[in-house]
């Protein structure tokens, strides 16, 4: 048996989410459907994650060339490259979460799968359309 919403939307990066959020918040029937996880490529391989190992660098650097200039003195800096990453993951995960349960808080039904537009009268045909929560 089908469901009916007011909204369904196509992908779940950035864009898809809040609208997903803010449909969900207008009191509208709202379903977001995502092949892969929700957050896009912002969250899991882009933005997100860049920015995580751009600031490690930078405290990598400042450590290692500028802290004396402050009156620290610190020797033989290294870089753990595994924590560097460990805490990329860590970051990544924590906001991943913190989307999820934006989507739950706004009963915002989740399909994993593809969607497409059909015609007029069929708005919308999930393939894999296993519920994610």
């Amino acid at each position: 048996m089908g469901r009916e919403y007011d909204v369904v939307i196509l992908g779940g990066g950035t864009g898809g989410y809040v609208a997903a959020i803010r449909a969900a918040q207008l009191g509208l029937k709202t379903a977001l459907v995502e092949k892969e996880k929700l957050g896009g490529t912002c969250l899991h391989k882009g933005c997100i994650p860049s920015k995580a190992l751009l600031k490690s660098a930078e405290v990598f650097n400042i450590a290692k060339h500028e802290a004396v200039d402050y009156g620290v003195n610190v020797k033989d800096v290294t870089l753990d490259f595994s924590r560097v990453q460990a805490r990329k993951a860590e970051i990544v995960d924590r906001l991943y979460q913190g989307v999820i349960s934006l989507m739950k808080k706004g009963k915002i039904d989740l399909f994993n799968g593809v969607g497409r537009m059909l015609g007029p009268s069929i708005f919308l045909r999930c393939l894999a359309l296993s519920l994610l929560r």
